[in-house]
């Protein structure tokens, strides 16, 4: 905001000075039009004002990279309540004679990336839908991948009886990156001094900036990653040394009579071009015996904007989390059977 009063300052003096200006020539239209182009300067410069100090002050979406002030202020006003293991949730509390506990494990569509209220991702709505008897625990944090997923599984000071694996095609980021494939994804960021200062420290030019940019560098930059993730999910090496990652989730699992449950979710942006990655992988947990949701033939059909949070933020949305949450509620609380002649 300090900018911002840099700015009315400095409009400000140069009114004072097109003002003084202006006074010292003589009445006649030079004189009028020089006032007419004041007034509609002014009246552009308040414009803008106003839209900066709303934006600033008002404005908060999420944006899957976290790139924008609006992000941020996003962050600071739905990202809560956080644990003091970091995670967005409850504390952990000890087991109440005879509760199931649910463990969500995942990186940022566990967590909730988008959705402004932590009781709509679908965790917290499977809580509400098991009852009685049922704890959800969400352990999950954004830019996880496979391996940090076991280590907080493995450290969370409840055991649960069922962990639903949350698994994002974009967890084989690690092993890709050790077996000499690593997934770049660069972004340009603001060139030159005064690009560089409106970007920083005004809503407005970043928020502009960062749309445009999707136009350019963002969207190459995926485009590339995506292809790159494919060919990971394709290189033997690569997939071997996933598998090996998630192999140590299932064995602590089965070591401890844990029920495991992967559930599935493809690039909500492209869905069809993700599907090579989520079937490897259903294939992956099909042949070790876990239970295995895949999102992929339910929205395939789906365009991007059903399904995501917002045009710049392709985290599920709140309508999707629901449907998650079906699907498992449905998974660990099977229909009851009809008893015969009914």
């Amino acid at each position: 905001m300090l900018h911002l009063l840099y700015v009315v300052l400095g409009l400000a003096a140069v009114n004072g000075a097109a003002g003084w200006l202006l006074s010292r020539l003589p009445k006649g239209r030079g004189r009028t039009a020089g006032m007419g182009l004041l007034v509609a300067v002014d009246a552009l410069a308040l414009g803008l004002i106003v839209l900066e100090l709303c934006m600033a002050l008002f404005f908060a979406q999420s944006d899957g990279f976290n790139l924008t002030m609006s992000s941020r202020k996003w962050f600071e006003r739905y990202w809560q309540p956080v644990n003091s293991l970091g995670y967005r949730d409850v504390e952990p509390a000890p087991r109440k004679d005879g509760e199931k506990i649910v463990m969500v494990l995942g990186d940022s569509f566990a967590a909730g990336h988008g959705i402004d209220n932590p009781a709509d991702r679908f965790g917290d709505v499977l809580g509400r839908r098991l009852g009685q008897g049922w704890r959800v625990v969400n352990v999950a944090k954004i830019g996880w991948d496979s391996v940090d997923e076991y280590e907080a599984m493995a450290a969370y000071p409840v055991t649960p009886d069922v962990v639903v694996l949350a698994y994002f095609v974009n967890d084989i980021y690690r092993a890709a990156e050790k077996s000499g494939h690593p997934l770049t994804f660069a972004v340009r960021f603001p060139q030159g001094g005064l690009t560089k200062y409106l970007v920083d420290h005004f809503a407005l030019a970043n928020f502009v900036y960062w749309r445009l940019a999707r136009m350019g560098n963002l969207d190459d930059a995926s485009a590339g990653f995506w292809d790159r993730l494919r060919a990971a999910y394709a290189d033997k090496t690569v997939f071997t040394a996933h598998a090996a990652e998630l192999d140590a989730i299932v064995s602590w699992c089965r070591e401890r009579h844990i029920r495991l449950v992967a559930l599935l979710i493809p690039s909500l942006s492209d869905v069809a071009g993700s599907a090579v990655m989520t079937a490897r992988v259903a294939g992956y947990f099909g042949e070790r015996g876990v239970d295995v949701l895949d999102l992929t033939p339910l929205v395939i059909d789906k365009k991007p904007g059903e399904l995501v949070v917002n045009g710049v933020d392709s985290h599920a949305n709140v309508a999707l989390s629901a449907v998650m949450a079906d699907l498992l509620y449905r998974a660990l609380v099977p229909a009851p059977v009809p008893a015969p002649g009914n």
